[in-house]
C-alpha cells in the first residue's frame, strides 16, 4: 500500500513539473513577441521622426524681429534662386516680412518692383516664395498693396521713411496721441495728394500682445496729422 502510495505521487510530481516547464515555455514565447512588437514600433517611430517627408512640421506665419535683408541670409538665398529665371520684371527685396516652416519654408518679403520696359514704374508688392527640402524655389504669390486705390501713386525713391521728409513728419506727427501700441515703419509706399501710405509692423501691448504687418495711411493737416486708416496685410495670402 505504501509502495503504491509513493508511485502515485511521484507520477503527480512528474504531470506537474511538465505543466510548469509548458507555462514558462509559453510565457517566453509571449514575452519574446511582444518584445518584438515593441521593438518593431520602436524602428517604425524612429523612421519616421527621421523622415522630414513623411512627418511634416507645420506651423504658423511668424513675424521677423529684424526686417533687413542683411539680417536674413537664408530667406535671401531662397528669393535670388525663385527669380534667378524671371524675364521682364525686375525685384528689389525692402524687407524680409516673415517665415512659415512647413516640408521645407514659406518666406514673404517686400519688393519693390518694376517692368523692364521703357518708362516703366514702380510698384510695392508682397512677395511670396517657397523654398523646398532640396533648396529649391519659386515664387508663389504676389501682392500690389496699392492696388485698386484710386488716385495713389507710388513712391517712385527712396522706400526709407527717413529719407521722405513730408511723409516721415506726418506719420511722426500721427502718432503722438496713440499710446498702447509701437508703429515700426518698414517702408514708405506712395502718396495721394497731402496723404501718404506706409508699411508698419505694429506691436501692442499687454497680455493680448499681438503683432502685424499693416497699410498705415495719414493725412497731412494744417495742424498736424493723422491717421485715416489701417488695414492688416495677410503675409500668408
Amino acid at each position: 500500500m505504501r509502495k503504491l502510495f509513493i508511485m502515485t505521487l511521484g507520477l503527480y510530481c512528474a504531470v506537474a513539473l511538465m505543466g510548469c516547464k509548458a507555462d514558462a515555455a509559453k510565457t517566453s514565447e509571449s514575452k519574446t513577441a511582444i518584445e518584438s512588437q515593441t521593438s518593431s514600433v520602436a524602428t517604425t517611430d524612429t523612421s519616421v521622426a527621421q523622415s522630414g517627408e513623411d512627418a511634416p512640421v507645420v506651423g504658423g506665419w511668424s513675424i521677423n524681429e529684424k526686417l533687413s535683408p542683411s539680417d536674413n541670409s537664408d530667406a535671401m538665398r531662397a528669393f535670388d534662386m525663385a527669380v534667378k529665371n524671371l524675364e521682364g520684371y525686375s525685384y528689389e527685396v525692402v524687407a524680409v516680412l516673415g517665415s512659415q516652416t512647413v516640408s521645407g519654408t514659406n518666406y514673404s518679403y517686400l519688393c519693390k518692383g518694376i517692368a523692364v520696359t521703357p518708362d516703366a514704374k514702380a510698384e510695392y508688392a508682397v512677395v511670396n516664395v517657397y523654398e523646398d527640402l532640396s533648396g529649391n524655389s519659386k515664387i508663389t504669390g504676389s501682392l500690389e498693396l496699392l492696388e485698386g486705390k484710386e488716385g495713389w501713386e507710388y513712391n517712385e525713391g527712396s522706400a526709407k521713411l527717413e529719407d521722405n521728409a513730408d511723409a516721415k513728419t506726418a506719420f511722426d506727427k500721427s502718432l503722438e496721441a496713440l499710446a498702447g501700441a509701437n508703429y515700426e515703419p518698414i517702408a514708405y509706399i506712395g502718396k495721394k495728394d497731402n496723404s501718404y501710405a506706409i508699411l508698419a509692423k505694429i506691436s501692442t501691448e499687454g497680455s493680448d500682445s499681438q503683432t502685424t504687418i499693416s497699410m498705415v495711411y495719414v493725412t497731412s493737416t494744417d495742424s498736424g496729422a493723422m491717421i485715416d486708416d489701417i488695414k492688416d496685410v495677410d503675409i500668408s495670402m
